[in-house]
């Protein structure tokens, strides 16, 4: 079993952030805005297996990872090793890690200008972390900083778009039925473009590293990471190599070297539209219909989502998972 215990100094996690921008009316009915926003967090939680097996031998200096060589081949019994011998894994729960977030973003509103009212937004953004949520583990016990990189919540470019535009047909025909039916409508809409996230790729293979478990190996980047961008082949697999276990003379103690963030999942370009009018039921003020027609991933683009990440599994890089194709809804409201 897996015992958790809290670190004794535990100092509460503090976070501080800040922005700075500038607002101006570029025309009436239209405001740009640019400015700079950022945040910093220190004292950040997470779990640190701290029962594994030390990282050298130092009852055998001829042979220095002979136990750990040991635990990986499955020789010898981990628990007889660890730093607290005689029990299994112990996770620590402790506030040691810290991340960092800067942004410039810019964005454009318009209120009613000809008929139209539109918001624009765009961010260009780095997120740097070691865990990128509540009380993850450390890859590596005895190094925090194994795991620095850009984190789960960063994406480099992210596009809003959102507007409401009442069509200019038919509103002023002298047909009636014209008018009453083909005239009045309204198209509302939402775009998403954004870069995707990055995604850590794992070493699943033959033990490199003989601690014992509570700790998680990446391979070996040996080469810039190439994007095929097909469902078969999201990247150049052979970017990754196996690590070498220490004891075989591979270096950084059997853990790989290729960052957290060596590999960026699919981006996403999103519409979704909608189309709309509402229908007087009597000649006065009085009861209405509103009639909507909308559109979800409206082109139906195929939005790739996951991929396979582990290092040794047969499908490594392949797309495994997409964003729900295109929907059609159709609703009535009654206002009365």
């Amino acid at each position: 079993s897996t015992l958790t215990t809290l670190k004794y100094n535990y100092p509460p996690p503090g976070t501080a952030t800040y922005s700075l921008g500038i607002q101006r009316q570029i025309a009436p009915a239209i405001v740009a805005v640019l400015q700079y926003g950022g945040s910093t967090g220190w004292d950040q939680n997470d779990d640190r297996g701290i029962n594994t097996l030390p990282l050298a031998d130092g009852s055998n200096p001829a042979n220095p990872y002979g136990l750990r060589q040991g635990v990986a081949n499955g020789s010898l019994n981990a628990n007889l090793y660890r730093i607290f011998p005689g029990f299994s894994s112990i996770n620590q729960e402790e506030n040691e890690t810290n991340f960092k977030y800067n942004s410039l973003q810019a964005g454009l509103r318009a209120e009613n200008w000809h008929s139209l009212t539109l918001q624009l937004a765009y961010t260009w953004s780095h997120e740097i972390d070691e865990v990128s949520s509540d009380l993850n583990s450390l890859s590596n016990p005895f190094d925090a900083k194994y795991d620095r990189g850009s984190g789960g919540l960063d994406r480099r470019h992210i596009f809003n778009a959102n507007y409401i535009y009442p069509l200019p047909f038919f509103r002023k025909s002298s047909n009636l039925a014209a008018r009453e039916i083909l005239g009045g409508w309204e198209i509302s809409g939402v775009t998403v473009a954004e870069s995707g996230t990055p995604q850590t790729i794992s070493y699943n293979g033959k033990d490199t590293l003989g601690l014992g478990g509570n700790t998680s190996n990446r391979p070996d980047l040996v080469k810039k990471v190439s994007y095929l961008k097909k469902r078969t082949a999201w990247f150049d697999t052979s970017a990754f190599a196996s690590p070498t276990a220490p004891w075989s003379g591979g270096t950084n103690q059997g853990f790989g070297n290729s960052g957290k963030d060596a590999v960026v999942l699919p981006g996403r370009l999103h519409f979704d539209l909608s189309l709309f009018k509402t229908f007087a039921l009597t000649p006065h003020e009085g009861p209405s219909l509103e009639l909507r027609f909308e559109s979800f991933n409206t082109f139906n683009h195929t939005q790739f989502k996951g991929i396979d990440s582990g290092s040794t599994d047969g499908n490594f890089g392949q797309v495994t998972s997409a964003y729900d194709p295109r929907v059609l809804q159709l609703g009535g409201k009654l206002h009365f």
